[in-house]
């Protein structure tokens, strides 16, 4: 007796799925940001894929990715979605840290700066706020200074203010002149009159903005849990992209936000434009990182790219098609 396609696929997916009863196992994952980068991390919680897998997901949110590495190391924490910079410069400092997963490999923060700036050369002498001092958008914001001939601390101070609605309501008060933010905040930021300086992905760097982090430890003693966390995420991702209105609800819920215009251009630019299907970090994009690092910290200048990364758990999936078929059309 022969069996259709759909009912096959039915009875492998059954195969697949955790049977009902069974006890799944428990992963923690700290988040540093409050930002579009990293709503589909939740997207994919809420789709329940990461049941699907067997995982019982607990999100914890910590500001800044140089505070968010630090729950991995204090065993607070499995998983830790954050920034690249922190991540690579963890690991300088000996940290058993490596990225398995690059959700975002260019910069995507926009720079938003009183009414009154026109143009970035009436930045100087003027205050700039970032999360945290080495945090991704501390990154941007000197990489962009610099590129418009501004001397980051001498010619435009830069201040640690916290995640950025915190950044966007110290703007709104008045209490600073620029910050860098990220969809889908820059919607409600335009629309409040604020001027649009630049869009940092247009810059056309290389770099590892938002990433997937864990432990050295954990590939060697659970190696089949984050095998299963990275599958039910490249899952979430191809979720993400073809399920809009889902993946929009998800997004309002994680940012607090009923703004329709703003919550679709969140889902704009990273569903459809900054998130990969294959979400491998880019060799270059750490790179970068490490020459920013290298003015200050000597251990970057002699460091390979391939010392922070651990691509298998995507290239694994890459190479058995796993990732094609989750976007071929079905027949």
């Amino acid at each position: 007796m022969t069996i259709g396609r759909a009912t096959a696929a039915f009875l492998v997916a059954m195969l697949l799925a955790p049977a009902s009863g069974v006890a799944l196992d428990k992963i923690t994952v700290v988040h540093s940001s409050v930002s579009g980068s990293q709503a589909v991390l939740f997207v994919t919680r809420d789709a329940r894929i990461f049941e699907k897998h067997g995982l019982d997901v607990d999100i914890r949110f910590i500001a800044g990715g140089p505070v968010a590495i630090g729950a991995l190391f204090a065993g607070e924490a499995q998983v830790a979605v954050m920034a690249g910079a922190a991540s690579v410069a963890a690991v300088l400092g000996g940290a058993d840290a490596v990225v398995i997963m690059a959700l975002v490999n260019t910069m995507d923060h926009v720079a938003f700066a009183q009414k009154e700036i026109q143009k970035p050369t009436d930045l100087k002498g003027k205050k700039l706020a970032v999360a945290r001092f080495n945090s991704a958008d501390d990154f941007a914001a000197r990489f962009a200074l610099r590129r418009w001939g501004l001397t980051p601390v001498s010619d435009v101070a830069i201040l640690q203010i916290g995640e950025q609605s915190a950044r966007l309501n110290a703007l709104r008060a008045g209490r600073i002149d620029v910050t860098l933010i990220q969809p889908p905040l820059t919607a409600l930021a335009r629309k409040e009159g604020f001027t649009e300086l630049a869009k940092l992905s247009e810059l056309g760097l290389e770099y590892l903005q938002t990433c997937v982090t864990t432990t050295r430890t954990l590939i060697r003693t659970r190696d089949d849990l984050l095998r299963r966390f990275v599958r039910a995420f490249v899952e979430g991702i191809h979720f993400y992209k073809t399920n809009k209105e889902a993946s929009m609800v998800s997004i309002g819920k994680f940012m607090k936000l009923t703004d329709r215009e703003a919550i679709e251009e969140s889902y704009r630019t990273y569903a459809l434009t900054l998130t990969p299907r294959a979400p491998a970090p880019t060799l270059k994009g750490v790179q970068t990182i490490l020459d920013d690092l290298a003015g200050k910290d000597p251990r970057a200048k002699g460091a390979r790219p391939e010392q922070f990364v651990e691509p298998r758990f995507i290239r694994e999936l890459q190479e058995t098609g796993v990732i094609d078929r989750l976007y071929k059309a079905p027949s």
